[in-house]
C-alpha cells in the first residue's frame, strides 16, 4: 500500500463522516458529525500538529464538542498521528492514520487504533465544501465498503446543510 504524506495543512478544514465503524456514530444518539482540524505551531520536539475538534449533535438537538490536539508521528511511516484530549479529556490518547485520499483531497479515509476507551476502526469523512458533489459522496461511499465502514445514519448525499453554523 502507498504510504501517504498528509500534513496538517492538507487535512485543515471541516470534514462530515459518512462513513463509520466506530459505534458512538453508528446510533442515533450522536449525529451530523464533523471533524475540524486547524494547523497548530510545531511542538517542542518539532513533531507538525493540529487542533482537532470533533463536533456532532445530540438527540435533543444540543451541539456537543470533543476537543484535542494531533501531532504527527513522523518517525513512523504514512500518516500517522496521536490524538490527544483536552481539559477533562487530557489522560486520554489513541492513534490514527490517513489511509486513503479521494481525487482533490476532497474525503479521506482515517484508521484508527484501539484506545482505552474506544473500540479501532475506520471513519470516511468528506470535506464540507464538497458534501454536494455526487461523485465524491460516491466514491467516498465505495471507500467505506472497502474499509469496512458502513454509512452513518441519517446520512443522505444531497443539500445537507451545515449542522454547526456557529462556527
Amino acid at each position: 500500500m502507498e504510504q501517504l504524506d498528509v500534513t496538517p495543512d492538507r487535512l485543515a478544514g471541516t470534514w462530515h463522516i459518512v462513513c463509520s465503524s466506530f459505534p458512538m456514530w453508528q446510533g442515533d444518539r450522536r449525529t451530523d458529525a464533523t471533524f475540524t482540524y486547524g494547523p497548530m505551531p510545531s511542538g517542542s520536539s518539532g513533531a507538525p500538529r493540529m487542533s482537532d475538534d470533533v463536533g456532532y449533535r445530540t438527540r435533543s438537538g444540543r451541539h456537543r464538542h470533543i476537543l484535542g490536539v494531533d501531532t504527527r508521528l513522523t518517525a513512523r511511516p504514512g500518516s500517522v498521528y496521536r490524538w490527544r484530549g483536552r481539559g477533562v479529556l487530557a489522560v486520554l490518547s489513541s492513534e490514527w492514520e490517513v489511509r486513503e485520499m479521494g481525487a482533490d483531497d476532497a474525503w479521506a479515509v482515517i484508521v484508527f487504533s484501539r484506545s482505552l476507551v474506544t473500540p479501532a476502526g475506520a471513519d470516511v469523512v468528506v470535506r464540507a465544501d464538497r458534501l454536494d458533489d455526487r461523485a465524491v459522496i460516491a466514491d467516498a461511499l465505495e471507500a467505506g465498503v472497502r474499509h469496512e465502514a458502513p454509512r452513518v445514519p441519517g446520512f443522505e448525499p444531497r443539500d445537507r446543510p451545515d449542522p454547526h453554523p456557529e462556527r
